[in-house]
């Protein structure tokens, strides 16, 4: 590796909430862009940042989270797409074509707003014919995977993503 750059033919992309909208718009791009990737981990990513972002059911059964609640995510989408945006631009979910994309590992904590994003856009991705697999974290909050000391699911999500980063950079 020279100039501290991944070799193009072993390169993912990684995201944790919004990182993880902009690691599923980065591997859409990429791949209009003819960069090859290996794969895409989306950890509790939020995919929807369009009028619907606050009809899907965990939002809210889980609006008063403790890591994440519906109002702050009210005010990151009045910060990401001003009024008169094209939402869709910044919402991985309604992209016109999610084939052909690198691999995805969608981590999905259960207690969390964004859940049913997470699920939503993994089930897009595999019907568009893009490999995803969900792992789902019962009982574990929006940015778990940063509370290992906290949150215990944390570890297995870690390790779930280990192997998966390990099996598609091999």
């Amino acid at each position: 590796m020279r100039g501290g750059r991944a070799p193009a033919t072993r390169s993912a992309v990684f995201g944790e909430s919004a990182g993880g909208t902009v690691a599923a718009l980065s591997a859409i791009r990429a791949r209009e862009a003819h960069v090859p990737l290996r794969a895409q981990v989306l950890v509790n990513p939020c995919t929807d940042l369009t009028a619907t972002a606050f009809d899907y059911p965990s939002m809210r059964e889980h609006a008063t989270s403790p890591t994440l609640t519906v109002t702050q995510m009210e005010f990151f989408c009045r910060l990401a797409v001003p009024d008169g945006s094209d939402a869709r631009a910044v919402s991985p979910l309604h992209s016109d074509d999610l084939g052909g994309l690198a691999p995805a590992l969608v981590v999905v904590p259960t207690l969390d707003p964004v859940a049913d994003q997470g699920r939503t856009y993994a089930a897009r991705l595999r019907s568009a014919g893009t490999p995803a697999t969900l792992t789902e974290h019962p009982n574990a909050p929006h940015a778990f995977l940063s509370m290992p000391g906290v949150v215990r699911q944390a570890r297995a999500a870690r390790g779930d993503i280990a192997d998966f980063l390990r099996e598609r950079l091999a």
